[in-house]
């Protein structure tokens, strides 16, 4: 029976994810696009108030929060309480994003610099840039705790599952939701935009709540190495930034999640400005066909890296990412759908390979303080998604400026991305867990040392 329960709370735990899906496929998928098409914002704002949900772990917030959660418990909760704090901010700023998004009142017939100082005086726009700081703050902190929580629970040989497991379901949703959406909208109008999130965020409150609670035991202790004593935020600091093998693989995440997700919000604006798709079809064509390879490659991944390796996944991964990418822009200068189709499978598979293997390594490389150390690796993962959103934005507008020509654009920026997978296979052979734990088993001990003799 306690076996019974473990497998169904790790199963419940990995639905978590679904909230996140319906939120984040539609911020970054329809709200984008939306802004960038219908409200004429230039994308180098529209990208940019999307990329500040990431903006709050850069400055450290993804650190706090899994330091916090390592050092004080509520209410004899360690995770739990962080993770629904995290998931109420998010959804409750999410329900608000639309309605605000058509606030903003700036003139896209001006010059791009001109549109961008006049954005400084904007009302609507600085609200907007507030209710996404506050969805950001949402995101890192329920984030961070949820995988403290996870890299706590499960055993070593079943992370790979759970991270494939509950990746796929957030993939699955963004394109079921999308998809539904995407017909639902199909009579555009700002209102239903408005319902659309107003249901999709009681619908993610719901299984956010299913997912978590009780998964976790009141006052319960952590299994055996899963967790050492921890640190002041202050030491915890003084621990990454002087730990050499620590800041590598820190770069490593960064130039991996930035291969990864730097297309996920130009794609349908790439289908609408380089293909003349619509609202509807776009949503119709990139989730199901990418996303849907994506998730298949991150559920087979999640489950074969026990037995391949967390290092060849992300090799394979890699390399069909790069290749992908390629093809995506082949397809785009011969304004070939059939071949574009082909790409976005080809590209969907590197990406739910690399993906999985990536955030599972995260997970091993704790050391055993999950909370500190996932703490970090979001904080790179978050710097890379928020650069790749935001310099996707002014890559966009600026090639276009230049050349007047949109397929160039994109074509830029699914380059950088082929660059970025290359520079992250060359760097993998230099990450060693084995050096990653001796060398913060060896900075604990110094730091230890140095608080007896203060």
């Amino acid at each position: 029976m306690n076996k019974f329960f473990r497998v169904f709370n790790l199963v419940r735990l990995s639905l978590f994810q679904i909230g996140f899906g319906i939120m984040l496929g539609f911020v970054q998928d329809i709200l984008n696009r939306v802004m960038i098409k219908e409200l004429f914002l230039p994308a180098t704002i529209a990208l940019g108030l999307i990329s500040l949900k990431e903006l709050l772990a850069i400055l450290g917030v993804k650190v706090w929060a899994g330091n916090l959660s390592d050092r004080h418990s509520i209410f004899g909760y360690r995770r739990t309480p962080y993770v629904l704090i995290g998931l109420v901010s998010c959804i409750v700023s999410f329900i608000l994003a639309p309605t605000a998004a058509y606030e903003v009142q700036l003139d896209g017939a001006g010059s791009l610099v001109s549109i961008i100082f006049s954005a400084l005086g904007d009302v609507g726009l600085w609200k907007l840039s507030a209710i996404f700081l506050i969805f950001g703050f949402g995101l890192q902190v329920a984030t961070t705790a949820y995988y403290a929580l996870i890299a706590d629970m499960v055993d070593e040989k079943d992370i790979g599952k759970i991270a494939g497991a509950s990746w796929t379901l957030m993939v699955l949703t963004a394109i079921i939701s999308n998809y539904s959406i995407g017909s639902y909208l199909k009579v555009f109008t700002p209102e239903r935009l408005t319902q659309v999130a107003e249901i999709g965020g009681l619908v993610s409150l719901a299984f956010g709540l299913v997912a978590v609670l009780g998964v976790e035991r009141r006052n319960a202790a952590v299994g055996t190495g899963k967790e050492k004593h921890s640190i002041p935020f202050s030491q915890a600091i003084r621990l990454l930034a002087s730990s050499p093998n620590t800041m590598l693989f820190a770069f490593y995440i960064f130039i991996s999640i930035f291969a990864l997700f730097a297309n996920e919000v130009v794609m349908d604006p790439f289908g609408a400005e380089v293909f003349g798709m619509q609202v509807s079809e776009t949503t119709k064509l990139f989730k199901p066909l990418m996303g849907g390879t994506q998730l298949i490659f991150m559920l087979l991944t999640g489950f074969l890296l026990s037995r391949i390796g967390t290092r060849r996944g992300a090799y394979f991964g890699n390399v069909f990412g790069a290749v992908g990418f390629g093809l995506i822009i082949a397809a785009g200068f011969m304004h070939d759908m059939q071949f574009l189709r082909i790409a976005l499978v080809v590209t969907g598979i590197g990406l739910g390979a690399a993906s999985v293997s990536n955030i599972t390594m995260m997970m091993n490389m704790t050391a055993g303080r999950s909370g500190i150390y996932m703490g970090l690796w979001g904080t790179a993962q978050s710097l890379a998604i928020f650069l790749g959103h935001s310099s996707a934005g002014v890559i966009r507008d600026l090639v276009f400026h230049f050349s007047g020509n949109h397929m160039l654009a994109y074509a830029a920026i699914f380059a950088l991305e082929i660059i970025a997978f290359t520079v992250s296979s060359l760097v993998l052979p230099h990450v060693s867990r084995e050096a990653f734990e001796a060398e913060s088993s060896a900075k604990m001990s110094e730091l230890e040392a140095a608080a007896e003799a203060g």
